[in-house]
């Protein structure tokens, strides 16, 4: 199943550069996949149909997916688009970089990029940008950065913001909100008493100065995590949401 967006003037940031303000590339289309799920499945032998084991040991979880941006260059000399496509390709060819659509600016895609660029007449040319992306697209701010009103979804945007914060007897517990994509957190420490510790889903985790990550913590999925502390101590709780 793909989807398509027909734009004008508009276009993605590749990187640090963007499409149509940098290199003058008219965007046409934006072709996205959607990620085919990692089945598992066992045949029964001597019965009709199988057994889905694809969720038995947790959430579905997916293959890359393809994006593809199709572009026009309104030059009519051939050195420019010589130039043009030798730029693009130097800069992002082969590479793995981060992307985000003037259509969808609350998100960037990662993956890595390949470049096809053709003279089509003496008018214009077609360049075509493939991305193999990350099956998930990643919220722009992470919990230890401020949403942005600029790039905020007020449709579908969460906001994850946390910061520093200090935990004592009486205020021991941080809320992590829901979301689509699991992800492992990271905590940094700094300040600790010496029994500082994160409780998950009844697992105690001794908790040290300086950056600390357990990958049996997971948060993001289909329902709100609550993280409990011992201890006392100033703690950071650093994640990226995504979607679909």
């Amino acid at each position: 199943m793909e989807m398509k967006e027909y734009m004008s003037q508009t276009g993605i940031s590749i990187g640090d550069q963007h499409t149509f303000r940098d290199w003058g590339l008219l965007l046409i289309s934006i072709s996205i996949s959607s990620p085919e799920a990692k089945t598992k499945v066992i045949d029964v032998l001597g019965g009709d149909g199988h057994i889905d084991m694809t969720e038995a040991f947790g959430p579905v979880r997916y293959k890359n997916r393809t994006l593809v941006f199709s572009f026009i260059l309104l030059h009519r000399r051939p050195e420019i688009w010589h130039g043009i496509s030798s730029r693009l390709k130097n800069y992002c060819h082969g590479k793995k970089m981060k992307v985000t659509l003037d259509s969808d600016p609350g998100y960037y895609w990662e993956g890595r990029l390949s470049v096809e660029s053709v003279k089509e007449d003496q008018v214009y040319s077609s360049i075509e940008i493939t991305l193999d992306a990350f099956p998930y697209k990643y919220e722009q701010a992470d919990s230890q950065e401020p949403w942005k009103w600029d790039s905020f979804s007020f449709v579908s945007g969460v906001i994850r913001y946390i910061g520093e914060v200090e935990i004592t007897a009486e205020e021991n517990k941080i809320n992590i909100p829901k979301g689509n994509m699991r992800s492992v957190p990271k905590f940094f420490v700094s300040q600790n008493s010496p029994d500082f510790s994160v409780d998950y889903q009844g697992q105690s985790f001794r908790l040290k100065a300086g950056w600390n990550r357990f990958p049996q913590i997971s948060v993001g999925g289909e329902e709100d995590v609550v993280l409990y502390f011992s201890g006392t101590g100033k703690v950071k709780v650093e994640y990226r949401g995504g979607s679909l």
